[in-house]
């Protein structure tokens, strides 16, 4: 255990000293870096600004249907049991006498995932509920589904807009931290050498390294993170506090804690081939 706490300790000493010895490529890398994190940031936000104004529509997404006066009520009930089962409320509305016009009696249906949409709609036009459900309003029903398709479609284009790009991301910042080391290791190879050379083992080469992927990871996404924070305050558009919130509680610990990772992960590849095989320009 002391010989494990003795290498934790100088590879965080060595590794805190090396990144500044680098300080202007570190810097470099640690902008950059910082750009990436600001863009995943972005991305979370904007995905999480489409979900809420879904939830927002879904809120308000109701469809009334227009029941015959005498319907039959065991017929009725079957219908409300199987609308039931899914995410909505019911309520029936009586028939209204206007001096112009009647209205008969109405299912008001408000939805709560427009996903189930359709579904009901398939319900609701069954031959056995024909007892129950009037004159179908199919031009309403075309423009209401239409509407909810769209909204569906632009949901599922940022969802998977937003996959691809911060997957994108991701090997963007292993790439920038292995070609950081890249460079680190060439100016530095003399040294790998001399340490093995004289008989030192991976981990005590390897741990100043990957120290210092740790240490620039986790600058770069505290960096992105205080930097995002102060330029979403001043966009308006957003609405910024419930953004906040959502990155502050699911977002931020884990996208810190996987910058952390990348880094040591960029700088263990690049190391890796100086310590194994025979030693190479």
């Amino acid at each position: 255990m002391k010989n494990w706490q003795a290498l934790l300790f100088r590879s965080f000493r060595e590794g805190s000293v090396q990144v500044w010895r680098n300080r202007f490529l570190s810097g470099t890398t640690i902008l950059l870096g910082a750009l990436i994190v600001f863009l995943l940031n972005f991305i979370f936000s904007i995905e999480f600004f489409a979900d809420l104004s879904l939830k927002n529509l879904e809120e308000r997404a109701d469809f009334s249907v227009a029941l015959r006066e005498d319907f039959d009520s065991f017929d009725f009930d079957a219908l409300k049991n199987e609308v039931g089962m899914y995410k909505t409320d019911l309520n029936l509305l009586p028939a209204q006498n206007f001096q112009n016009f009647n209205l008969p009696p109405r299912l008001h249906i408000k939805f709560q995932s427009l996903t189930e949409v359709s579904e009901i709609f398939d319900i609701l036009k069954k031959p056995r509920y024909d007892s129950v459900v009037g004159t179908w309003d199919g031009e309403s029903e075309r423009e209401f589904v239409i509407i909810i398709d769209k909204l569906l479609k632009v949901r599922d284009g940022v969802d998977k807009a937003s996959l691809w790009l911060v997957l994108l991301f991701l090997a963007g910042g292993v790439l920038l931290i292995l070609n950081t080391f890249r460079i680190v290791l060439f100016s530095r190879k003399d040294e790998v050498f001399i340490a093995r050379f004289t008989g030192a083992d991976a981990k005590f080469i390897a741990g100043p390294f990957l120290v210092e992927g740790l240490l620039l990871g986790l600058a770069s996404a505290m960096l992105g993170v205080i930097v995002f924070i102060l330029i979403l305050r001043q966009i308006e558009v957003l609405p910024g506090g419930e953004i906040f919130l959502h990155l502050w509680n699911n977002i931020f610990s884990g996208e810190i804690l996987l910058a952390g990772l990348v880094g040591i992960l960029g700088a263990g590849i690049a190391v890796r081939k100086y310590l194994t095989g025979k030693f190479t320009d």
